[in-house]
């Protein structure tokens, strides 16, 4: 993640890194975060390998992509 907030800040591009935890579910904390914190964009990657109904996103990215207040680019 070091290597990607390099490359991206010698482009122009601010990004903060920060490690989530705690009681909520993982996407709940992480669009909990992003609004509290006026996030443009959220960037999520997944494997989408969580069943049929999920074939193309993972739960986490879907409940991501469902909640966000902001777009979502999605990296498979």
């Amino acid at each position: 993640m070091d290597e990607i907030k390099i490359s991206c800040e010698k482009r122009g591009i601010i990004t903060e890194l920060e490690i989530l935890g705690g009681p909520l579910l993982v996407a709940s904390s992480i669009v909990s975060y992003c609004e509290n914190r006026s996030v443009d964009i959220i960037v999520v990657g997944t494997r989408g390998k969580s069943g049929f109904k999920k074939l193309l996103l993972g739960s986490v990215a879907s409940g991501i992509v469902t909640y966000a207040h902001c777009p979502v680019l999605v990296v498979k």
